[in-house]
């Protein structure tokens, strides 16, 4: 795998749903720290935190994040992830001199990743032969829609037991928690996934996105859950 991975975490000021969420604590420590330690954990790997807010950057920098300071045209309300990642693409080749040939793109509001998860995204991505992947976690497959008609997405004449459920029939859910994409995949796509796509399939602990007041709860839980488990480190 390549030697220099940067690891983009955008990281606005001005969160809606839950304000200043980046740097409120959970389980003891800024949500945006969690994401940064995870990736300072991985070899290879180099947190950049994009954010234009003083207060993200400071408590970033001191967790030991890089930091890129984001224009205040794309600290919108409306901006999207890719130009924030194509931001700090160019800034990254020059300070360091040269292009990565890839690079992490890590939800900061994603603060569950299980040890060594970073690393085997970089495996799997490395062995695929991906141009791009996606963080996704095993979703229910009994699905329905109601517009225009009643339709099930699955065999409901043949319901398949659990266990018996084949590769074709699994679905999964984009969690928004980490992608990998090769840098000229965002030059040429201005996309986070594009090219040859591959799924990097987390553990369902890993879902969580936090997004309302009610997520912090839900988070520290499941938080609790691995450390019983010795997933992560306990605090």
């Amino acid at each position: 795998m390549p030697q220099f991975t940067p690891a983009v975490i955008p990281a606005r000021g001005g969160s809606k749903g839950v304000l200043r969420k980046n740097v409120k604590p959970l389980q003891g420590k800024p949500l945006i720290v969690w994401t940064i330690e995870q990736a300072l954990a991985t070899p290879g790997v180099v947190p950049y935190v994009s954010t234009e807010d003083d207060e993200i950057a400071a408590v970033s920098r001191a967790a030991g994040a890089r930091i890129i300071e984001r224009p205040e045209e794309l600290a919108q309300d409306d901006t999207a992830s890719e130009p924030v990642i194509e931001h700090a693409i160019d800034v990254v080749t020059r300070e360091e001199g040269r292009k990565p040939e890839q690079v992490m793109f890590l939800q900061a509001t994603s603060p569950l990743r299980l040890a060594g998860t970073l690393e085997r995204c970089l495996t799997e991505f490395a062995a695929s032969g991906a141009d791009s992947m996606v963080g996704v976690v095993p979703a229910e497959i009994f699905l329905w829609s109601g517009a225009p008609a009643v339709r099930a997405h699955y065999p409901y004449e043949a319901r398949p037991r659990r266990q018996d459920i084949t590769p074709e029939q699994m679905r999964y859910r984009e969690t928004g928690s980490l992608y990998l994409t090769r840098t000229d995949i965002y030059e040429r796509h201005h996309n986070r996934l594009g090219g040859r796509i591959e799924l990097f399939v987390m553990d369902p602990l890993e879902g969580i996105d936090i997004d309302a007041e009610e997520d912090f709860i839900v988070a520290e839980q499941l938080l609790r859950r691995a450390a019983e488990e010795r997933s992560v480190p306990e605090l």
